[in-house]
Order: structure tokens, then C-alpha cells, then sequence
């Protein structure tokens, strides 16, 4: 069976572009290069970090039940970052390795805390890290209770500025 040149040349095109468009696509689906999160750290969620981010209804306050829901997305948000670092040190010998780094739940839990970006995240460095932000040393629901000063289950703005004011809440740069 003989093709005419013009439908041979039709299909070469259609080949062509074919696999342009193919590889295209392929080009499009490989993710671009990826900071080292471990080093880099999270990013900032708000002008009131975990504060801002689990304001659900972005109405400026947060409620005890959407701290509460904010909480159980996330069993990080449970305990301080150092005894969620204890959970995962196995062989409790004070360093998260790459096989332990891999059981973390989520994956992101420990974001910006190797210090010294050796792909290694020591129990020392969060220790340092946490010390930095009073919310990563307790749980969130406690950490709302002690930035909660009137007791009335809601963190106004006022409280979150008062936070950051005495140090409880750091100014995020966002």
C-alpha cells in the first residue's frame, strides 16, 4: 500500500506536532525545582501565624471550635514541635535522618528546622527553632487559651496584637 506524498507529509506534521504538544506537556508537569523546605521553613500563613491560618471564616478572630478544627487537621498541632520531634527520633539519638524524616506526618511538619541545612534535623535545632515562637512549644489549643485573656473562647485581633506585644506571637512579615 502506497501513501500519496501530500498524506505522507500530513502525517509527518500530525507526528510532529504530536509530540511536540506531548513533550510540552511533559515539560509542564515536572514541578520546578524544589527549595530545601527543611531548611527554608514553612510559609507564613498570616500577620498572626497559626492565629491567621486557622481563622476559617477570615472574619479577623478566631474561635476555640475553629482552633479545634485546625488542630485535628494536623497532629503536629497537638503537641510542641520538640515532642513531635521525640515521636519520630526512633532510635532516640537526638537526629531526624532521611529515613526517619520520611515516616513524618505530614512531610512538612519540621520545615525550616535544620538549622545548619545538612538534610538532617537534629533534636538541638528544634529545640533553637521552637524557641523562637512560643506557639511551636505547646499545643495550639493551649497556646489559645493563654493568647484568650478574657476567657471568652474567641481571640480578637486585640488579643493577637496584645500577643505579639508581650512577645507571645511574633510580628510575621508576610
Amino acid at each position: 500500500m502506497s501513501i500519496s506524498p501530500l498524506k505522507g507529509a500530513l502525517y509527518g506534521l500530525m507526528f510532529a506536532l504530536s509530540a511536540g504538544v506531548a513533550s510540552g506537556a511533559a515539560a509542564q508537569q515536572t514541578p520546578p525545582a524544589q527549595s530545601d523546605a527543611l531548611a527554608d521553613g514553612p510559609r507564613v500563613p498570616g500577620p498572626y501565624g497559626p492565629l491567621s491560618a486557622s481563622d476559617a471564616n477570615r472574619d479577623g478572630q478566631v474561635t476555640y471550635a475553629e482552633m479545634e478544627n485546625f488542630v485535628a487537621m494536623g497532629p503536629e498541632r497537638q503537641v510542641g514541635m520538640v515532642a513531635y520531634f521525640d515521636k519520630y527520633d526512633s532510635d532516640a539519638d537526638g537526629e531526624l535522618n532521611a529515613d526517619e524524616l520520611a515516616e513524618v506526618d505530614p512531610p512538612y511538619a519540621f520545615d525550616g528546622s535544620d538549622l545548619d541545612a545538612d538534610g538532617v534535623v537534629t533534636r538541638e535545632e528544634v529545640e533553637e527553632y521552637v524557641s523562637e515562637r512560643l506557639y511551636r512549644q505547646m499545643s495550639l489549643l493551649d497556646f489559645f487559651e493563654l493568647v484568650d485573656t478574657d476567657d471568652s473562647k474567641i481571640v480578637t485581633e486585640d488579643e493577637m496584637i496584645a500577643a505579639q506585644d508581650e512577645g507571645l506571637l511574633p510580628v510575621e512579615d508576610i
